[in-house]
């Protein structure tokens, strides 16, 4: 668990996918009067957010030299960790002009890392996805494992580790998947990102994913959420938040929520416990799924606030400091 234990305590931070439309000079000096004292950095270009493309604030091709210099000494300033930098891409796809486009993405991605690495910090790993779909495990697995290795020899050069990001509905929604790309590919330069979400939406208990999961992990997601069987009456959702729909490992067709902190049945202390037991001790950030930012009036900060408070209880029940 080398990189982790860098750190004393799991510090409670927060990601900025939820809040794509503000600066880095308001989300930054935001977070840390609520109360975070980590941050993951999201990157990539944008989103579709209610029929409306949106450019993240935070894309890395908006950010200069000066700012990947103010953004680390902003952080440091602030007493902020910066964990992680999210910069999704589509590793898996058949298309090569699409591929050679993501690849590269990804490369840029390991230079800002690098380059916004705040004084006397770690430098951030680099979240990603797969892409792919479900059922492409099996199809695809050498194609990623072949692309993570490339992308690892050039991660390794730059001192950043990449965290791949299990993802319900796609190729590594199992965690049997998740775990053979890893020892498969066989670098330290290559980890996981563990959000338990996508594994609670399916049915997995918590104890059966810590365990086996979290000493691959180089960063760590939480969301709060919701699961259902598919046949369950109304009357269980969150209203106007979106749902999914996923499978249980035994063939049972489930129905799901991603929520903010406190909307679910997520137990976090029991998790903060579990994670603490297999040996993390860095930062646990939370990421509020596009299904919240979707929601009428959704206020980014209000919700961050909420959240931390739902953060910190969950802290505090477990017997675990913050920092």
């Amino acid at each position: 668990m080398g990189r982790q234990a860098q750190s004393r305590a799991m510090k409670i931070g927060y990601n900025t996918w939820a809040i794509p439309r503000l600066p880095y000079e308001t989300i930054l000096p935001e977070l840390r009067r609520i109360g975070y004292t980590a941050v993951a950095l999201t990157v990539v270009s944008g989103y579709t957010i209610n029929g409306e493309w949106v450019r993240n604030a935070t894309d890395i091709e908006l950010l200069n030299t000066a700012d990947r210099q103010r953004i680390g000494a902003l952080c440091n300033e602030l007493g902020m960790e910066l964990h992680s930098v999210v910069g999704n891409q589509n590793i898996i796809g058949d298309d090569a002009e699409q591929a050679r486009a993501a690849m590269q993405r990804l490369r840029d991605t390991i230079d800002f890392c690098a380059e916004v690495t705040p004084p006397g910090q770690a430098v951030p790993v680099l979240c990603t996805g797969s892409g792919g779909r479900a059922g492409d495990f099996e199809t695809h697995r050498d194609q990623l494992v072949e692309r993570l290795g490339q992308l690892g020899e050039y991660a390794g050069q730059h001192g950043v580790v990449i965290a791949l990001e299990p993802h319900v509905n796609d190729p590594l929604e199992r965690p049997e998947h998740a775990d053979w790309v890893i020892q498969a590919v066989n670098s330290p330069y290559v980890r996981l990102d563990l959000d338990m979400s996508h594994f609670m939406v399916q049915g997995y208990p918590l104890e059966q994913i810590v365990p086996r999961l979290a000493p691959l992990a180089v960063s760590t997601e939480i969301k709060d959420q919701r699961i259902r069987p598919l046949d369950e009456p109304e009357g269980w959702r969150v209203p106007e938040n979106g749902s999914g729909k996923s499978t249980h490992p035994d063939g049972r067709a489930l129905e799901f929520q991603f929520l903010l902190g406190g909307e679910g049945d997520f137990d976090l202390p029991t998790y903060l416990r579990l994670m603490q037991q297999a040996g993390w001790s860095g930062p646990v950030c939370f990421e509020a799924s596009l299904a919240c930012v979707r929601r009428p009036g959704y206020d980014p900060i209000a919700s961050a606030a909420e959240t931390y408070q739902w953060m910190r209880r969950g802290w505090e029940v477990a017997g675990l400091p913050r920092d």
